[in-house]
């Protein structure tokens, strides 16, 4: 287990003892000489480890890594979720599974609105409009029949935007690309692009559901 997936389980509550003694066990592995995750392994061989002195073991650890455990949930999702994107960009992981992990993480969190990004891309798919009948699909720029490169794209789009500060509701609002006024008028439209009510710029207001105006979003931000 990743520290990401452990930081972010930690916050829901879903680990016990024996994965935080099996996450320095992963570290040794892969070659760490931090004393506190020696230390913290060799609990392996006890039949019944301490909860409370795990604990404070894995706290140390933390500390001598140098590593910083999530406050919020929220963040420890978008953590978490990144790297499972990252995963699947490096060939770890495959496409279809990538959106497997994505689609349990929005289920499991009550689908917040930056999952929606794997919701609406899902429902994109031609093979899935007979279960999503709509008149519109908020990825068309895509090519929506190659998938993987669909999944690629998202992800790589997806690890960006984790990456800033982003509006509230998130893709579920309007961005204006000339004064940076924000909307959360309704989003499920066909409509990508209208009037910013604040600036009257024509057009400057994009709906941040569709997948070319958060291209323009993070262009505008210095990525790309």
């Amino acid at each position: 287990m990743e520290f990401v997936e452990l930081a972010y389980k930690r916050l829901r509550d879903e680990l016990n003892t024996r994965d935080y003694i099996a996450w320095a066990g992963h570290l040794l592995d892969e070659g760490s000489h931090a004393a506190s995750i020696a230390e913290l392994a060799s609990c392996s061989w006890e039949a019944a480890p301490d909860a409370g002195q795990v604990e404070r073991m894995f706290l140390a650890s933390i500390v001598e890594l140098g590593l910083e455990l999530p406050a919020a949930l929220h963040e420890a999702l978008l953590a978490y979720a990144s790297a499972i994107c990252q995963s699947m960009i490096l060939g770890k992981m495959e496409p279809g599974d990538c959106v497997a992990e994505m689609l349990a993480l929005a289920d499991d969190n009550q689908e917040p609105y930056i999952m929606w990004i794997w919701i609406d891309l899902l429902r994109s798919f031609p093979a899935n409009h007979k279960h999503y009948p709509v008149s519109f699909r908020f990825n068309s720029i895509l090519d929506l029949e190659n998938a993987e490169d669909c999944i690629h794209k998202t992800a790589l789009q997806f690890i960006s935007l984790c990456s800033i500060s982003l509006p509230n509701k998130f893709p579920w609002v309007w961005c204006c690309q000339h004064c940076a006024a924000v909307s959360d008028a309704d989003t499920f439209t066909e409509a990508s692009v209208c009037t910013c009510g604040k600036c009257g710029t024509p057009s400057a207001m994009k709906n941040m559901r569709f997948f070319d105006n958060r291209e323009a979003y993070l262009r505008d931000r210095g990525f790309y």
